[in-house]
């Protein structure tokens, strides 16, 4: 069942919108973590102004907020957990145009390309990062608690990975800018997917828990 399905007669088109905000932006997080990813781990050409993404992530953010309070002012008393959990999921996705951001910075602090053994592990699992994007959005929208939890594994497994591929920086004799590089990425990346897990936290536990019971 989606969170619309939990509304009794129509669906408020306040929220409707709302929820067409969190998949936008979601959308956007992704192709701007996939474009600042590829240029840091794969050293391709970053083909996209992350800065004017991140501005529009702004904007739909406050389009969100905006659409929700209309709502609550309408009817504050309609749906008020699921409206507290958007604004939830709007700040955890927003943050993730952020993180997007870091990691170009990253790129850019390296004087030489990213190769060698640690990096392959770390695209590895920049591309697991990557697929939990569509699998936090729909999660969201369907409201599927056993996707949700899928997710939440999932991200657990990757941010063990990416904890060890920063203490293999450390301890490895990469270059000092590339050290840094890779070190900065792998925690955007760690952090990105937290996020994430947390949009579909949102999904299976109750409002009062939800950062309890959060991805750190």
């Amino acid at each position: 069942m989606g969170f619309l399905d939990f509304f009794t007669g129509d669906q408020p088109p306040l929220i409707k919108g709302a929820l067409d905000e969190v998949c936008a932006m979601l959308n956007t997080g992704r192709d701007m973590f996939a474009a600042a990813s590829a240029h840091l781990f794969d050293n391709e050409i970053l083909d996209v102004d992350l800065t004017k993404l991140e501005a529009a992530l702004d904007l739909r953010e406050q389009a969100l907020r905006q659409a929700v309070l209309e709502h609550l002012n309408i009817d504050p008393k309609r749906e008020l957990v699921l409206c507290l959990k958007l604004f939830t999921v709007v700040q955890e996705a927003g943050r993730i145009g952020d993180l997007s951001c870091m990691i170009g910075f990253a790129a850019g602090v390296a004087r030489k390309p990213r190769l060698g053994p640690i990096v392959d592990v770390l695209r590895n699992l920049r591309d697991g990062t990557h697929q939990l994007f569509d699998q936090a959005r729909d999660c969201f929208v369907d409201g599927d608690p056993v996707r949700a939890q899928n997710l939440q594994v999932r991200q657990q497994e990757i941010r063990g990975g990416l904890h060890e591929c920063v203490m293999r920086i450390a301890a490895s004799d990469l270059e000092v800018s590339e050290a840094v590089a890779c070190s900065l990425g792998a925690h955007a990346v760690t952090r990105v997917g937290s996020h994430l897990a947390n949009i579909a936290n949102c999904v299976v536990a109750p409002f009062h828990l939800v950062y309890a019971q959060a991805a750190h």
